[in-house]
């Protein structure tokens, strides 16, 4: 019932219009619930995140006989103390930093009267300067109180001197304390409630994984199970490998600055490897103290050319060559789903979207996965290929460029042997456009389309690289067999259409790399079994290539044509690719046909060809054994009665 149902909805294009509306509902509901939650929907996030990364040394410690809570507190503690500390010497040195500006200011004068002198005009820097200087001196001296219409006396009209009184209200501890812990409040209790949950959730992992299994459905269990997983494999390898990526990039950074002698090196490589957590922003935010002070300290500007030499260089090679090729395999996400990602969490969350971006999108892609409603996910979000290769390649010929499908084929073979492009892609592609042709979706003229790509993709190749080897004369073929091969000839008929005949080119291109003399007939020849210039005493095969397996009916017919025209014995291998391998199927197509062979792929055809040759030289091996006991048998009897 369950799979008649199943059949239904595929069917049913209703059916599955609404399960993809229902899909697209459940996603914007999600979407919206994030948005209107944020406030606590960010610190489970983020406390999620960091459970991920702590729950390994957890694990490690309960596995050596350590308590749940010891081990929690063993690895939380340190953490959270290398943290303040990283945070109190990040706030002293920049602090340290600021004082030591006026020191610099020289530096910083010098460089600004160079850009000034090589601009071709200085009257706009200098207008710029005086409003920066008329609004610092305005915002110093308050706002003035008139009093009369534009500062005149209401009875002389003279201008009069306008009184200015500037009052500074008492400052109480009250507003010493909210100036200074109102900004705190915030981002302490954001951070107290980020390390609550983390703490809950490394001492409750066993039961709320249990309570998610709960809630996905027991029935799907092995399902549930191996969706969870994966996205905590996933999750823990990439930040595993954020971190040592980071890591790297901050020592490197540390010891070109050092050599660069930009003081507090150490400083700015540990800050510029924990904002590169931050995607696309957070290298930028780690650079421009850097740079501020390469500007100051340096009367030249060598360093600071240097410095962003350094961040360049370092997030060039880092981001384009080693996080594609670490990320790519361990987070399952397209460069594509990366980035729009990050735009679509940092317009929800901001820049804590930003930060856990690719986290949070790799589990959705793995509930894509396992969730068949929501299989658009893994499509839209996953890096694997879209289309199958021979899909892919149908694709292009369907579209009318045959050259991708070319680019596409040399690709393919740079690793698979062109045998393998024949039967894996090509006669695939053709199977999807026989299917399409036979439900009426694919018009004459794009038949035609499609049978001249796969044409025109096979010559270029024959051009770059031949089929297959020749191989050697198999065991117990004699040197005339190996003659008669080479000196018969094979024919290759096609079908009905174009596209039989474009699977015909393919066999017998497979067959021509096998050393055989090859004649192809398309369908319009085939039909007529017109051999021009052919002796038929030559023909010792005939091969009939049909993709319809239906088309048993036709099949007879033409082999019917061909006995009678090739007036010798010949063997006939009637060819239906899409054909399953079903044996009562495949006896009922041989009796109707009344071919010597069926065969359903081109490596059963190319391996019937010398099966046949065999045959006709050889005793068959199944008779072999009782013709030989007979003799046997006969000459013990003669013996006995001499």
């Amino acid at each position: 019932m369950a799979l008649r149902l199943q059949r239904i909805r595929r069917s049913d294009p209703a059916l599955q219009n609404g399960s993809a509306i229902e899909a697209l509902a459940i996603v914007a509901a999600v979407a919206t619930a994030l948005y209107l939650g944020r406030g606590i929907a960010i610190p489970i996030a983020i406390a999620v995140l960091i459970s991920f990364s702590l729950g390994p040394p957890v694990s490690w410690l309960r596995h050596h006989h350590v308590g749940r809570i010891p081990a929690i507190i063993a690895v939380v503690v340190p953490v959270l103390l290398a943290l303040v500390a990283f945070a109190y010497v990040v706030t002293t040195e920049v602090g340290r930093l600021a004082g030591n500006i006026p020191a610099y200011s020289s530096n910083i004068e010098s460089k600004v009267n160079g850009v000034a002198d090589a601009l071709p005009s200085r009257a706009m820097l200098d207008r710029g300067t005086a409003f920066l200087r008329d609004l610092r001196k305005g915002s110093q001296r308050g706002t003035p109180v008139t009093r009369g219409s534009h500062g005149r006396d209401s009875l002389s009209g003279e201008s009069k001197p306008i009184a200015v009184e500037i009052q500074n209200p008492d400052i109480t501890p009250v507003d010493i304390v909210q100036a200074v812990v109102g900004p705190l409040v915030e981002p302490i209790s954001d951070a107290g409630l980020v390390l609550l949950f983390v703490i809950f959730f490394l001492a409750e992992k066993e039961t709320l994984r249990d309570r998610v299994i709960r809630l996905a459905g027991v029935r799907d269990l092995h399902r549930t199970t191996m969706a969870m997983d994966e996205a905590g494999t996933r999750v823990s390898r990439y930040l595993l490998l954020q971190t040592l990526v980071n890591s790297g990039f901050g020592v490197v950074l540390t010891l070109a600055l050092f050599a660069l002698g930009l003081p507090n090196a150490a400083l700015w490589g540990g800050l510029a490897a924990v904002l590169r957590f931050i995607p696309y922003l957070g290298v930028v935010a780690a650079a421009i103290l850097p740079l501020a002070l390469a500007f100051a300290v340096d009367p030249g500007w060598t360093t600071l050319i240097w410095t962003a030499g350094a961040f360049l260089s370092l997030e060039l090679l880092i981001g384009n060559v080693l996080e594609p090729w670490l990320y790519g395999s361990s987070t399952g996400l397209s460069a594509v789903a990366l980035v729009l990602s990050a735009i679509f969490w940092t317009w929800l969350w901001g820049t804590i979207g930003l930060l856990l971006a690719t986290p949070l999108t790799v589990c959705i892609a793995v509930i894509g996965r396992y969730v068949p409603q929501l299989a658009f996910l893994d499509i839209l979000l996953g890096n694997q290929a879209p289309l199958q290769p021979e899909e892919a390649f149908y694709q292009r010929l369907l579209a009318g460029h045959p050259d991708e499908a070319a680019s596409q084929a040399e690709e393919f073979v740079k690793t698979h042997s062109l045998s393998e492009f024949f039967s894996q892609v090509a006669l695939r592609a053709l199977l999807l456009a026989e299917r399409d042709r036979l439900r009426g979706e694919l018009e004459g003229a794009y038949v035609s389309q499609v049978a001249v790509g796969v044409k025109t993709v096979v010559e270029s190749l024959d051009a770059t690289k031949k089929p297959v080897p020749k191989k050697a004369p198999a065991k117990g073929r004699t040197k005339r067999n190996a003659a008669v091969d080479n000196s018969d000839l094979v024919v290759c008929a096609a079908g009905r259409s174009e596209l039989d005949e474009a699977a015909a080119m393919l066999l017998a291109r497979m067959l021509e790399g096998e050393g055989r003399t090859v004649v192809m007939l398309p369908y319009s020849a085939a039909i007529h079994v017109a051999l021009p210039d052919i002796d038929p005493s030559r023909i010792k095969t005939v091969y009939l290539s049909y993709l319809d397996p239906d088309a048993v009916p036709h099949a007879r017919y033409l082999a019917r044509r061909f006995r009678r025209r090739i007036e010798s014995e010949i063997c006939l291998i009637a060819a239906f690719w899409g054909m399953d391998h079903d044996n009562a199927r495949i006896e009922n197509a041989r009796a109707e046909t009344r071919a010597d062979v069926i065969v359903l792929t081109l490596q059963e055809a190319v391996e019937a060809i010398d099966q046949s040759a065999r045959s006709a030289n050889k005793l068959d091996a199944a008779e072999e054994p009782e013709l030989r006991e007979l003799a046997n048998r006969i000459s013990q009897a003669i013996g006995g009665t001499v």
